[in-house]
């Protein structure tokens, strides 16, 4: 079958389109924080995952950056293989530590996750996997906003955001369960920055 020119002109500039595009720019991502129901992936009486292995980034000035252990939990996220970074957040009987299992070329972390903890027993993580700086579905910021409720930002991108700027932010709201500790989503919700 012959296609005529005009369709073999299109399919052309298709193709060299979808060639052009920059290899660094955001892809849009299916997210677990698009879905119209949050389902729970943390369960009480787990272990802390290890951190993930495989390449890392060899930089010696990265890990120097990693902070040193303060805290039990923080002793119990080290035996697991992460490298802690930022303050942990505390209040009242709960506490929320960043892990990082690797860095990007600029000491950011990578493959990384947070962990939240009630009166030192590991109660989940706050992403159901491991998240990127400057991708889409990387956690911002924690609120802890008493022993039974926390909300998180997430940064998220469109496929046209610049590294630095994400258009949108989601929070999710978590309930805290005390007997026995475990964190569950309840709740998102997903705001333009501009």
């Amino acid at each position: 079958m012959r296609l005529s020119a005009a369709t073999a002109a299109l399919a052309l500039a298709g193709t060299a389109l979808a060639l052009s595009t920059p290899l660094c720019s955001q892809q849009a991502a299916v997210s677990w924080l698009d879905a119209s129901h949050l389902e729970p992936w943390n369960n009480a009486g787990v272990s802390i995952p290890l951190a993930p292995q495989g390449e890392k980034n060899l930089d010696p000035r990265c890990r120097t950056l990693a902070r040193s252990a303060e805290s039990e939990e923080d002793r119990q996220l080290r035996a697991r293989g992460w490298d802690l970074f930022g303050p942990s957040s505390t209040g009242g009987q709960i506490r929320v530590i960043g892990g990082a299992a690797d860095y990007d070329g600029m000491c950011r972390p990578r493959r990384f996750q947070y962990f939240a903890f009630v009166r030192g027993t590991f109660a989940g993580t706050l992403s159901p996997r491991t998240m990127d700086s400057r991708t889409d579905g990387a956690l911002g910021r924690v609120h802890l906003e008493s022993d039974h409720k926390l909300t998180v930002e997430y940064n998220r991108y469109s496929s046209a955001d610049p590294l630095c700027c994400p258009s949108r932010t989601t929070t999710v709201a978590f309930d805290i369960e005390m007997e026995p500790p475990v964190v569950r989503p309840v709740a998102a919700s997903t705001v333009s920055t501009r």
